[in-house]
């Protein structure tokens, strides 16, 4: 028998829930409802382990990495804003690395990294040193480049030229872009000392303390949309950046009562943890700005969240996308309609768009698959000269005949006879495959293409041309 307590918290958390679904009722149907149901589930996903992604992996990873190319990053930094001329920001600046990088302990942790931002340090490196240093700190842009690839699932990352373009973009621009915003700071904030108005000082001040997370959550942002070589929408980054950005502000604040704790009552055993307590915290953003990227992928394919990882791990996952995509682009070539995009593509086959991009690639190079304006994709050749042979091993599907002669096997003389079964059954398969065309594939779905007689000609390119734009 329950007791009395125990029933009114059972009716209390009922009422509870009644009342929350009245009052959702209205919202759910609006953008701003859909937008925080998708990104409440994202992140439900997420503390499930979305994915079967190891975040706290690579987040110990770039923490390590970090510990090398950091300090390269900031001082090549300080060493552009006094090329730029401006020393007067310099010491802002060292003040506003310290505030983030060691919260509330500044003195005591980090005291380590003062060695390496003196100006002495950063002025006499020369020229063959501040490449060094330009290299190292690039290095930590790439590697959040790969990380964040690597989540949303990008197998073909930008050319290198490119990249390296963008981090000298970064790396040359992104102080004077700090010094101008700390310039515009103290601009405002002597005008209005000079109106000698405390009210408007003190609301300055609590605009600019309301900055911070703001600033956070804008810069999250926009690294999770242009950052993976893939299409990603605003309000799935914006999901992930404000989602990162409050709790990197909320981790800041609990990081500097812990840290300042530690140090007022524990001056002695606090001194000799202030490396591993900085290291801490950097792993910490890190896991932060992993978990807000993850949080950006799932809120993207937030319609087949649930199947997407099953789907990626089957072996045939790139066949059975190859064998879709040829379908489709059959399909379209007997219609004569534009040809789609891959993510138009994507969405309707309800798989993540670097998986499809990747598979067109693929079937592209193998001049199966041809791209006409503006990036849509149709058949390189009549559909019934093209078979599901020719897809699966432009894929590398599970299929892949070989001569005896052309791999090499173990040394041990067992491994032989085994193999011959392999090849005699990828032998017959590849028979069955043969027989398939992709004229096959669209009859499945359009009996009717089986009665005509004459292939159509390829779309006109008026028609080729008019394929553009986002579903």
């Amino acid at each position: 028998m329950r007791t009395l307590p125990s029933l009114f918290l059972q009716r209390l958390r009922t009422r509870a829930l009644q009342w929350a679904q009245r009052t959702w009722a209205p919202l759910e149907r609006t953008r701003a409802g859909r937008f925080a149901m998708d990104t409440a589930l994202a992140v439900r996903g997420l503390a499930r382990g979305f994915q079967g992604e190891n975040i706290r992996l690579r987040a110990a990873a770039l923490t390590y990495i970090s510990v090398f190319s950091l300090v390269p990053l900031l001082t090549v930094v300080l060493a552009l804003l006094g090329a730029y001329h401006q020393q007067a920001f310099q010491h802002r600046l060292r003040e506003f690395i310290s505030a983030v990088l060691a919260p509330g302990v500044r003195e005591e942790s980090a005291t380590f990294l003062e060695g390496f931002l003196e100006p002495g340090n950063t002025t006499a490196i020369g020229s063959a040193g501040f490449l060094g240093l330009l290299f190292s700190s690039g290095s930590l842009l790439h590697n959040i480049d790969v990380s964040l690839n690597e989540i949303w699932g990008v197998k073909n990352h930008r050319p290198w030229y490119v990249r390296g373009l963008i981090y000298a973009g970064l790396l040359l621009l992104g102080p004077l872009m700090l010094a101008l915003s700390f310039a515009g700071t103290s601009v405002v904030r002597s005008l209005l000392r000079g109106t000698h108005t405390p009210l408007f000082l003190d609301l300055f001040e609590l605009l600019f303390g309301a900055l911070s997370p703001l600033t956070a959550i804008a810069g999250l942002t926009l690294l999770y949309a242009v950052t993976p070589n893939t299409h990603v929408r605003w309000r799935s980054a914006l999901a992930g950046g404000l989602v990162a950005g409050v709790a990197w502000s909320v981790a800041r604040h609990m990081y500097t009562g812990i840290a300042a704790y530690s140090f007022r009552h524990n001056p002695l055993y606090a001194s000799l943890g202030a490396l591993p307590m900085f290291l801490a915290w950097l792993y910490v953003d890190w896991l932060i700005l992993l978990g807000g990227a993850r949080l950006s992928y799932a809120v993207e394919h937030t319609t087949f969240r649930d199947s997407l990882w099953a789907f990626g791990a089957h072996p045939r996952a790139r066949e059975l996308v190859a064998a879709q995509l040829a379908q489709e682009t059959t399909l379209v070539w007997f219609d004569g309609t534009p040809p789609p995009l891959p993510r138009e593509l994507a969405l309707r086959l309800r798989v993540a768009e670097s998986l499809v991009d990747e598979v067109a690639e693929d079937l592209e190079r193998a001049g199966l698959l041809e791209r006409h304006r503006r990036g849509g994709l149709l058949p390189a050749r009549a559909p019934s000269e093209l078979t599901l042979a020719d897809l699966t091993l432009a894929v590398h599907g599970v299929y892949s005949p070989v001569a005896p002669g052309d791999w090499s096997l173990p040394p041990s003389p067992g491994f032989e006879p085994l193999a011959a079964f392999f090849r005699e059954a990828d032998s017959l398969g590849l028979e069955v495959l043969r027989r398939t065309r992709w004229l096959d594939l669209a009859i499945l779905v359009r009996p009717e293409l089986a009665r005509q007689h004459l292939e159509p000609a390829a779309p006109s390119a008026a028609a080729q041309e008019a394929g553009s734009g986002n579903p």
